[in-house]
């Protein structure tokens, strides 16, 4: 019997389980990870729906962007010394100009900022890939959890949660000798991200708002031919421009080549380009086997305007011909929702069970997560310790 159980190694199930392990050193704690080796899973028809199956969780292929964001509902705000905390801990700082390329330079001048990046730029080797692999110069979630690697269980698929007699029953899926397993536990706190989390949490809490309310923060990459730009090995998304509905960052993609490539011949050097990424409306929903997420009349609105405000960026950067890929989205959220599905401290309406990642966040913050999320497991934990 452990004491708790956190099921999922993603950004909050990491940060949960290490702030835990500080905190209650005498209790049996233990994690759950569907995963292994990192790999891309892509869901949904109409929007494509990224994230990572892995030790780690989607933080392994994260761009390592350091962005504050407010959430409001469970009281935690950009000026919030938590981040100054979080910021501390994963040694932000702003790209150095030694790894901007020119073209990102210009979009400086244009009111463009530098993005906070959890990259140590002593070992950063310029090579563009940090949404492809982990390496050593960037915080990635397994980074909380080596240490404690006797009390972690990967490639273990949760299947259905239960509870008698004030303890929790765990039935998963050994996925390597292909047996059935039961973990027992006395609290449960599922950290399985957005798209796995409700999953997990409809085999044992009958409640209709979970799976509800899914967000992505729905993106597109536009851009075109500027010979010589090299921005595919700069650092992705190193500048960046917030408005209110949107943002406007520096953005290489395979796919935007793949695209242009249908029209003209390019080479990958020679593409230069920007992401759109707006807040989307809270229109998707997660089922047992698939995704439903569409864009509303509102994100479709929001979406023109942020491609119309970095094409002028691009044609005054000397691109002509603008190519787009098609909406997409990595920051699905919102499925668990605190006053909807989990309360102010995370907990569901049995006992016991809580859930801690993206999935709480109620509103799409267009903006990337990771801190916020941090914030939310570090402020969970210290509530359990009251």
């Amino acid at each position: 019997m452990e004491d708790i159980i956190v099921i999922g190694s993603g950004v909050g199930g990491s940060t949960v389980f290490k702030e835990l392990k500080g905190a209650f050193p005498d209790q049996k704690i233990r994690l759950l990870e569907s995963g292994s080796n990192p790999s891309y899973v892509s869901e949904g028809e109409n929007i494509e729906i990224i994230y990572a199956s892995s030790f780690g969780g989607t933080g392994v292929y994260s761009v390592a962007n350091a962005v504050r964001i407010d959430v409001k509902e469970l009281g935690i705000s950009k000026n919030d010394s938590i981040y100054e905390d979080i910021e501390k801990e994963l040694s932000v700082s702003d790209v150095p100009n030694d790894y901007l390329g020119e073209n990102s330079k210009k979009l400086l001048e244009m009111g463009f900022s530098k993005t906070p990046k959890f990259i140590n730029f002593e070992l950063c080797k310029s090579c563009g890939l940090c949404a492809h692999e982990p390496c050593d110069a960037k915080w990635i979630p397994c980074d909380f959890l080596r240490e404690y690697k006797d009390d972690i269980v990967t490639d273990t698929v949760v299947m259905k949660l239960a509870k008698q007699d004030g303890a929790f029953s765990i039935l998963a899926l050994d996925k390597k000798s292909g047996e059935l397993k039961i973990y027992k536990s006395k609290q449960v706190i599922v950290s399985a991200g957005a798209i796995n989390s409700p999953r997990i949490l409809k085999t044992i809490v009958n409640n209709e708002e979970i799976g509800k309310n899914l967000y992505l923060d729905t993106f597109v990459t536009v851009g075109g031919i500027l010979k010589d730009s090299k921005l595919k090995s700069e650092v992705s998304m190193a500048v960046n421009k917030k408005y209110d509905e949107f943002l406007v960052a520096t953005h290489y993609s395979d796919l935007l080549h793949k695209r242009i490539s249908e029209v003209e011949e390019v080479n990958k050097n020679d593409i230069f380009s920007l992401m759109v990424k707006i807040k989307d409306e809270n229109t998707g929903e997660v089922l047992e086997y698939s995704v439903k997420k569409e864009m509303s009349m509102k994100d479709t609105r929001t979406l023109c305007e942020g491609v119309s405000k970095a094409s002028k960026y691009l044609y005054n950067l000397g691109i002509e011909n603008i190519y787009s890929t098609v909406p997409r989205g990595s920051h699905s959220g919102g499925t668990c929702a605190v006053g909807k599905v989990v309360d102010e401290n995370l907990e569901t309406e049995i006992e016991g069970l809580y859930v801690c990642d993206a999935s709480v966040i109620p509103k799409a913050p267009g903006a990337p997560p990771i801190l916020g999320i941090m914030a939310i497991s570090k402020k969970f934990v210290e509530n359990l310790k009251k």
